[in-house]
């Protein structure tokens, strides 16, 4: 298997610190109170004004794009030279930024307040891993709206490198989808899922069968009412389970869905087969570690994906072997920062891979960084005094 050296970028309260994962040694570090080269403007604020992080991401190995909801704006950091060479002014409190690769795209949504009110506007970067100024455009609107977005559901890349086209918006308390031309950035048909009392809370996407796991919600009540799977393509109804609840997840590899059914004093962990037929059950895992974040990482034994999910609660990370349902812990990851610190929807203990071909996990305790070893699923360091560190994102080493 070939392997290939990574660095993480970690995003806290104070700025921005580059690692090297198998030493944990600091290797590069913007500070908040940096001035952005070629502005007069600072990375996050004069002395004492602490950094705010809605989401980070990875675009093409060349930039992190970082979103600062309180500036209404994303920092575009290059890989390479670590140092801030772009700022894109968008829409008040960007929040989530989600990159197309096949199309070049990051697609942006921004909260307009503090909360999650479901009033959310839709922007996009276009050429974003290209060397030039960036700025934002909105798609066009939907029956002339554009301020009403409560989901935007874009697929994440898989391994297979499958081009995605479609993605999906979700307005207010709406039983249903709006589907969306990613390229053209414009909306083509409205999916109907009045049927099934389903207003999507979240979604994954599956290029092996050309799938979408749907989690619904009964609208203004937020009840839980199953998991839809539609097709991709058709957007035809496959599958309503109305007694599978909780948040998709679906593998790199797009073989396996992680469903987390969170109830009041435990999790369960319902692992399906994706197959040319649909999906099969596998098997599910009860748990009363309160879980923060899940995350797919190769498997030692098989040609698939094993989980891991942290406790946002305990010093502990579960492994789930995908493949069996066999449990293991991983003890000894500091205790968490408190949930109320979380800020824009993030998880209160993050944890992220470096990939199909890395060796670690990141994630995050209250004031430390600790590194994890996948492949022996040991604590391999631990990086302290890090004031609340928020979000990693791994790139690869030059």
């Amino acid at each position: 298997i070939p392997h290939l050296d990574h660095r993480f970028f970690a995003f806290h309260d104070w700025g921005v610190s580059v690692y090297e994962p198998d030493n944990c040694r600091l290797y590069h570090q913007i500070q908040s109170t940096d001035v952005i080269p070629g502005t007069q403007e600072y990375v996050c604020g004069d002395r004492g004004l602490n950094c705010s992080w809605g989401a980070a991401i990875n675009v093409a190995d060349r930039y992190v794009y970082a979103s600062q909801p309180n500036k209404d704006r994303i920092l575009i950091i290059s890989r390479l030279q670590m140092v801030v060479v772009d700022v894109v002014v968008t829409d008040k409190f960007p929040v989530e930024l989600h990159y197309v690769p096949n199309l070049d795209q990051v697609w942006v949504l921004c909260w307009r307040g503090y909360q999650d009110r479901g009033t959310k506007t839709i922007q996009i970067i276009r050429d974003a891993s290209q060397k030039k100024k960036h700025h934002t455009v909105h798609p066009e609107p939907v029956d002339g709206h554009f301020d009403l977005v409560s989901g935007l559901f874009v697929p994440s890349p898989q391994d297979l490198g499958h081009g995605w086209k479609y993605g999906y918006v979700v307005h207010t308390n709406q039983r249903g989808m709006y589907k969306l031309d990613l390229q053209g950035m414009k909306y083509l048909k409205t999916v109907d899922l009045t049927p099934y009392n389903c207003a999507p809370k979240s979604a994954d996407f599956a290029s092996f069968g050309g799938l979408v796991i749907l989690e619904c919600l009964e609208p203004v009540t937020g009840r839980p009412t199953g998991q839809i799977v539609l097709d991709y393509l058709t957007d035809t109804v496959l599958v309503h389970s109305t007694t599978l609840f909780g948040r998709p997840h679906v593998s790199p590899d797009s073989r396996r869905v992680v469903t987390l059914k969170a109830n009041d004093h435990s999790v369960v962990i319902v692992a399906q087969e994706i197959t040319e037929d649909g999906l099969r059950f596998l098997f599910d895992v009860k748990t009363t570690l309160q879980i923060s974040d899940v995350a797919f990482f190769p498997s030692r034994t098989t040609h698939s994906y094993d989980l891991y999910a942290t406790s946002s609660s305990k010093e502990d990370i579960l492994f789930v072997d995908l493949s069996d349902g066999k449990v293991e812990m991983i003890t000894g990851i500091g205790r968490p920062s408190d949930p109320r610190l979380a800020a824009w929807g993030n998880s209160n203990r993050p944890i992220v891979s470096a990939g199909v071909f890395g060796t670690y996990m990141a994630t995050t305790a209250e004031d430390a960084l600790f590194v994890v070893n996948g492949k022996t699923r040991t604590v391999n360091c631990e990086i302290g005094s890090i004031v609340h560190p928020r979000m990693m994102v791994w790139v690869r080493a030059p």
